[in-house]
């Protein structure tokens, strides 16, 4: 049985920074039992989405791009901070995959998740889109350069399980979406 206890008290916060893209928020805590934790960093980002993208023919559409968190680059799924204006994920996928990819579909929210529960407020939106094609070119953004490319979907959970694809919440995002679209079953 989980316990119900155990929540913190917060007896003072400020921000230590805030922007467009991030704020930090230092926390002054008391534990259950009595114990000073402060500060207590937690970073509040805005939601994103995590796109799970199949064609008619189950192929997984892929993005590769520099991250400069670790100074190389990256296998993931398209994805995208959420903005202001977007009515749901669905909506912010559908302008997200059309930015980056050129491409567009059928857009089923799955679920969502916490991409680091002990530090970010967040949550990421998992979203399939099915039936995908390309409809335009993608979105030229000099601080994007993003190279789009289709695997078969088992090939995808290959390169997941393998460790090739290796943002651990697109990994998650991957299992979920193609578990929706009955692409791979759990038994």
């Amino acid at each position: 049985e989980l316990a119900q206890g155990g929540k913190w008290r917060v007896t003072g916060s400020r921000y230590v920074h805030k922007d467009r893209w991030i704020a930090v928020r230092a926390d002054d805590c008391v534990t259950e039992d009595g114990v000073s934790v402060a500060p207590y960093y937690v970073l509040e980002y805005p939601d994103w989405v995590e796109i799970v993208a199949l064609d008619a023919d189950d192929n997984l559409l892929l993005v590769r791009q520099y991250r400069h968190g670790i100074a190389d680059f990256s296998i993931e799924l398209p994805a995208g901070g959420m903005d202001p204006s977007d009515a749901d994920p669905c909506t912010a996928a559908a302008r997200e995959l059309l930015e980056e990819t050129g491409c567009a579909g059928d857009m089923v929210w799955v679920g969502d998740a916490r991409p680091n529960a002990s530090t970010h407020a967040n949550r990421a939106h998992i979203v399939l889109a099915r039936n995908v094609v390309r409809v335009a070119a993608p979105k030229n953004d000099p601080t994007e350069r993003i190279e789009p490319f289709w695997v078969p979907a088992a090939e995808a959970l290959r390169m997941a399980l393998a460790g090739e694809l290796d943002v651990g919440m697109h990994v998650g995002s991957l299992l979920r979406g193609l578990a929706h679209a009955g692409v791979v079953t759990m038994t």
